[in-house]
C-alpha cells in the first residue's frame, strides 16, 4: 500500500538556536514520503537563512517568507501550500522522535479516523538554558467512531492538553479545506479556536499513550508571560467552546469548560500581577464573573482562587498570585 503524503508545516520567527535541532529530527523521520513547508514569520535571526540550507539538503522541504503577523496566519499560510492527504504541525523550537510522523499514519489507517491525537514529553529549562526536569502525561489508547461520543470527549481532551496545541496531532486536508478551517487572526489561543472548529467536524478519533512530540518549556513561558488584556481572549474561548456544547447537546460538561478557562485565567491574573499590572478590569468583567461562578474547583488553591475573584478581593487574590508566582520561578532555581 503506497504511503500518503505528509504535509509538515512549521511557524518560524526567531528561534535560530533551536530550529537545527527540529529540522534535524524531522529529517531523521522513519516515515520518508513528507512534505516540510516552513513558513518564516518576519524572522531576523538568520532563521529564514538556516532554512534555505535545508532546502538545498533535501527537496522535501520548502521555505515561505511573510512579513511578522503570528503564529496562526503562518499556519494558514503553510496550509495554504499543503499538497499531503494528511497535515502535521511542528513548532520550530521544539522536536520529534524518528517514529514520530510513522506512528501517527500507521494509528489513522488503522481506522480511518478524522483525527489522531498523542501526548508529549515536556522539557523544562531553566533561564541559563538547563534542563531542569520532563515530564509526561499519559492518557488511554482509545477509539471512538461514533460524532456523539466524539463530542462528548471534547471536555475531557480539554483538560489533558490534548485539543489545546495543534501538535502532537495529525489531521485531514479534506476537512480542513471542505469546511474552510483556518487559524484565527489572534496573537494568542488561536490554536485553540482552530482545534475546536475542526472538533465540531470529527466523526472518529484515536488517543494514543504515546510520546514522540518533545516539547520545549522555557523559563519565561513558564511564568505566564501573558498580556494585560488576554482575559478578553479567555472570554471569547469559553463563549465559543460554550456554544459549540450547546449545539452538540452535551450541557453537562460547560462546569468542566469553565473550570479549565478559570484556570487560564487564574495564570493570566498571574501574570498580570507579576508584571505590575492593574487586575480590576478584570475583577469587574461580568461575563468572567458568571464563568468562574460557573466553575467547579479541584483543590484548595482553586477553591481559594474561585472566592477571592468572585468577591473581588484584590489585594489578597494578589498575594496569592505572588506567592504562586515565586513557587513556579523557584523550580527553575
Amino acid at each position: 500500500m503506497p504511503q500518503p503524503l505528509v504535509s509538515i508545516i512549521l511557524p518560524t520567527y526567531n528561534v535560530y538556536s533551536y530550529l537545527a535541532q527540529c529540522l534535524d529530527s524531522i529529517l531523521a523521520q522513519t516515515y520518508k514520503n513528507i512534505e516540510v513547508i516552513i513558513v518564516i514569520d518576519g524572522a531576523t535571526d538568520g532563521s529564514h537563512e538556516l532554512a534555505k540550507s535545508y532546502c538545498k539538503k533535501d527537496k522535501r522541504f520548502s521555505v515561505y517568507w511573510q512579513e511578522n503577523a503570528g503564529s496562526g496566519p503562518a499556519r494558514n499560510n503553510g496550509l495554504s501550500h499543503a499538497k499531503g492527504k494528511f497535515v502535521a504541525f511542528i513548532d520550530p523550537d521544539d522536536w520529534v522522535k524518528e517514529d514520530y510522523i510513522e506512528r501517527l499514519v500507521n494509528t489513522q489507517r488503522e481506522g480511518d479516523y478524522d483525527l489522531v491525537l498523542t501526548t508529549s514529553e515536556d522539557y523544562y529549562f531553566s533561564k541559563n538554558k538547563a534542563l531542569k526536569y520532563m515530564r509526561t502525561e499519559n492518557t488511554k489508547d482509545d477509539s471512538i467512531m461514533d460524532s456523539e461520543k466524539v463530542r462528548s470527549q471534547y471536555a475531557y481532551l480539554l483538560e489533558h492538553s490534548m485539543v489545546c496545541a495543534p501538535t502532537k496531532t495529525l489531521y485531514k486536508i479534506d476537512i480542513i479545506r471542505k469546511y474552510r478551517i483556518a487559524f484565527p487572526d489572534m496573537r494568542r489561543s488561536q490554536d485553540i479556536v482552530f482545534n475546536y472548529r475542526y472538533f465540531d467536524h470529527v466523526s472518529s478519533l484515536r488517543t494514543l499513550s504515546y510520546h514522540g512530540y518533545c516539547y520545549r518549556v522555557e523559563f519565561s513561558q513558564w511564568l505566564n508571560r501573558l498580556k494585560p488584556d488576554y482575559y478578553k481572549t479567555i472570554k471569547f474561548l469559553f463563549y465559543e467552546t460554550k456554544a459549540l456544547h450547546e449545539k452538540w447537546n452535551v450541557n453537562r460538561n460547560v462546569p468542566l469548560i469553565a473550570s479549565i478557562y478559570t484556570g487560564i485565567l487564574s495564570a493570566a491574573v498571574e501574570s498580570c500581577v507579576s508584571m505590575k499590572q492593574s487586575i480590576s478590569d478584570i475583577l469587574k468583567d461580568e461575563s468572567l464573573q458568571d464563568m468562574v461562578r460557573m466553575s467547579v474547583p479541584k483543590g484548595i488553591a482553586q477553591s481559594f482562587f474561585k472566592f477571592l475573584f468572585l468577591f473581588k478581593m484584590s489585594i489578597p487574590l494578589k498575594w496569592m498570585m505572588r506567592l504562586k508566582h515565586c513557587i513556579k520561578a523557584r523550580k527553575f532555581e
